[in-house]
């Protein structure tokens, strides 16, 4: 059905939105658009109405979304009707909600005239490919009549083409089949070949081998050559006995070939295996697509929430640094104002990370090295996480204290070494012993700047080999285990790696950190 011929339902308390989103959807193509500001008037157009796909806001003054929602389902002629949910604020409640209640996708506010008709298309696109069959019925004396096919009506069963030219072959398979299957019938191969790449084929085409003009080889190679009629399952039906027909009629890809005479119950069992085994394919693809949008419901939650989080962090963020800047704040307060700067900016940044995790998890990740100063970098989370275990009376120290010469600049990427080394460093304050010391030092070592992170205290035995995995903690009520697991991911994204050590006699436990020396790193460059 063309976009003109269809029509899109826009649930919307805020008129001007309404408006704005109408105006873009009969721009899209949509032949009326029909509007309503809350669930109750929704559901009076619905009833008066046919709609193909509607737009509801989750949030709305007079009822939320999900009261229409469910009672949209609860409807067996609104069940299946595409929802798009669009919302300013979401979380994963929402998305488990959602996929509760069968939302094709979410989209948040605010949004584009051309996110919005993209994501409307690929969703109607969606509903397409899953409708039901519904082919109008063709009297069978009419299909005789023309010679080209006609059709014995039956919604919910399996579709099977007969394709022969003798009308005799056609009132026969008419008789052995059409109590179970929706049947259609074509008398010659250009009439196969129109019906299987429709935008509705059949399940499963029987195909006679002498014909007129296209012998069934002909047509089953045609019918492979296309993208829409590849992968239907044909099964040759002919009087060739001879091996060659068979070896020729599988080498073109058939799944069975029978012979004339058909034994009908033999027919009919390769019918019901056959079909049964293209259920089982459909079913695992629809388990696949609706794992998709769960997938890409989550990935759009994900989105929002990172936009809503960093907006505050960016104001707590800008408040900070206006504190310190004015006159009249006690000197005492620097540090812990430059630590809530610090810890704001440090989860800016993780937030940032959350795309750049994915793709260095599956290997997509592009480094975009730069030159920068890990001294520079270790010197200030040193002073910002001294500042949040003051009550530990740790003794902590950076050496070098200076680095003049540069001699420990890094060739990485700062996005990624920064929560990295937070991450790393934080761990080993929480870890040491009260009155204690805590020590960084770096060196060089084979064109690596090598940072050893020191403290009293050791990581216990029973989690040692599994240390830097996913989710592995230990002691920390509140911790889910993915800093040392993302510290190590995120080394190796630039280049480099971490390791532990445990030293039981003394006990301490050491962290190093390997990232590519930026001198060494420039003269190789200039070498290749």
């Amino acid at each position: 059905m063309q976009l003109s011929q269809m029509q899109t339902l826009i649930v919307e308390d805020m008129g001007t939105l309404r408006k704005i989103m109408a105006e873009q959807l009969r721009q899209l193509g949509f032949g009326q658009v029909l509007q309503a500001d809350n669930g109750r008037q929704a559901l009076e157009i619905l009833q008066d109405s046919h709609v193909d796909i509607l737009l509801l806001d989750w949030s709305m003054p007079d009822g939320p979304g999900q009261e229409l929602l469910e009672a949209l389902r609860q409807e067996d002629k609104w069940r299946d009707l595409p929802v798009i949910l669009v919302t300013a604020n979401t979380h994963r409640s929402l998305v488990e909600e959602a996929i509760k209640y069968g939302v094709a996708d979410i989209i948040a506010k605010p949004f584009t005239s051309k996110s919005l008709q993209s994501r409307v298309q690929q969703v109607l696109t969606s509903c397409r490919k899953k409708q039901v069959r519904r082919i109008a019925p063709i009297s069978q004396d009419n299909a005789n009549c023309i010679g080209n096919s006609f059709v014995e009506q039956a919604d919910t069963k399996n579709t099977v083409l007969v394709v022969d030219d003798m009308p005799d072959n056609l009132a026969f398979m008419a008789r052995l089949l059409n109590e179970e299957y929706t049947v259609l019938f074509a008398k010659d191969g250009k009439t196969a070949l129109k019906i299987c790449q429709a935008e509705i084929p059949p399940d499963l085409v029987l195909l006679d081998v002498m014909m007129p003009q296209m012998d069934g080889h002909q047509v089953l190679k045609a019918l492979r050559n296309h993208p829409l009629s590849a992968d239907i399952p044909v099964i040759f039906v002919s009087a060739l006995a001879d091996v060659e027909h068979h070896l020729q009629g599988l080498r073109g890809g058939a799944i069975d070939y029978l012979t004339k005479p058909v034994q009908p119950e033999i027919l009919k069992l390769k019918l019901v295996n056959q079909l049964a085994q293209l259920e089982r394919q459909r079913v695992l693809q629809r388990e696949y697509e609706d794992m998709r949008l769960k997938v890409k419901l989550k990935d759009n939650a994900d989105c929002i929430i990172s936009h809503d989080l960093k907006s505050p962090l960016a104001t707590i963020s800008a408040l900070a640094q206006k504190l310190a800047q004015d006159k009249s704040c006690p000197k005492d307060w620097l540090p812990k104002i430059n630590l809530v700067d610090e810890l704001a900016l440090q989860s800016i940044n993780t937030v940032n990370l959350t795309s750049d995790i994915l793709r260095i998890e599956s290997g997509n990740y592009d480094l975009d090295a730069e030159w920068f100063s890990v001294h520079s970098m270790l010197k200030q989370l040193l002073q910002a996480v001294q500042a949040i275990f003051q009550h530990k009376q740790l003794v902590a120290y950076l050496s070098p204290d200076e680095d003049p010469c540069s001699t420990f600049d890094v060739m990485g990427d700062p996005k990624l070494s920064h929560p990295m080394l937070f991450n790393l460093i934080k761990n080993a304050f929480e870890s040491a012993r009260t009155r204690t010391k805590v020590s960084i030092s770096l060196t060089l070592e084979g064109g690596d700047v090598v940072i050893k992170i020191e403290n009293a205290g050791i990581v216990p035995l029973t989690i040692r080999e599994r240390f830097w995995d996913k989710y592995v903690t230990h002691g920390k009520s509140e911790g889910v285990g993915v800093g040392t697991y993302s510290a190590r991911l995120f080394a190796r994204a630039q280049g480099g790696d971490t390791f532990l050590m445990v030293d039981d006699s003394k006990p301490v436990t050491r962290i190093e950190v390997r990232l590519p020396a930026a001198i060494d790193a420039v003269v190789q460059l200039a070498e290749n």
